[in-house]
């Protein structure tokens, strides 16, 4: 049999066994609902920390900016020294008065930035390399500090607004810790990134 005859053949069964002829018109699904998810941030934040929290992630949902910063204050005393993106919302933080010993992203023990966006439904937060890359990706902790104007309910949203705001480099889709499962797929954390990840989510001023 030929290559073209096998293909002839294969497509014939298949189209037996879901009832449709060669010549039948294809209908192409439904479009996704728009926004069908609740979006109030209190029920966004409560899912995200859930989703985040699935995959060995920890979020810290704070009422206030000053919550945020002691928040701040202690996971960065659990670390030696940290490094951070120019991201504004780490100002507002008052991360730049921190006593923790700054050091390049190869040598931090934590590195802290802010985000594009948070995904309730998945617990991953969008990030552009507009603000650098490294302090998210080097130190085997990643701090993400996250507005409660920054969540989205799904995937379907998050690259609904990507696609409004400025368009960097690369985006980045972080999901929780760094995992792998090559290795006798056995579960590793922070083989290719951060092996740990906390994210703040601000639900007020």
């Amino acid at each position: 049999m030929t290559r073209e005859a096998g293909r002839t053949a294969f497509l014939e069964r298949v189209r037996v066994a879901t009832g449709r002829s060669a010549n039948a018109p294809i209908t192409r699904p439904p479009p996704p609902p728009l926004h069908s998810a609740p979006r109030d941030a209190r029920t966004m934040a409560e899912r995200f920390k859930l989703e985040l929290e699935a995959v060995h992630g920890s979020a810290h949902l704070v009422a206030s900016l000053e919550e945020g910063r002691r928040v701040l204050e202690q996971l960065l005393a659990g670390a030696a020294s940290y490094c951070r993106s120019p991201h504004p919302i780490l100002d507002e933080l008052g991360l730049g008065a921190a006593e923790l010993p700054l050091a390049a992203p190869s040598e931090a023990g934590l590195g802290v930035t802010g985000c594009e966006l948070a995904v309730a439904a998945t617990g991953s937060v969008v990030l552009s390399s507009g603000w650098g890359r490294l302090a998210a990706l080097l130190p085997p902790w990643h701090v993400v500090v996250v507005r409660a104007s920054q969540l989205v309910p799904d995937l379907n949203d998050a690259y609904l607004e990507m696609a409004r705001l400025a368009r960097p480099g690369a985006w980045g889709l972080h999901t929780g810790p760094s995992k792998s499962a090559d290795i006798e797929q056995t579960m590793a954390l922070g083989v290719h990134g951060p092996g740990v990840v906390d994210v703040v989510v601000l639900l007020g001023r």
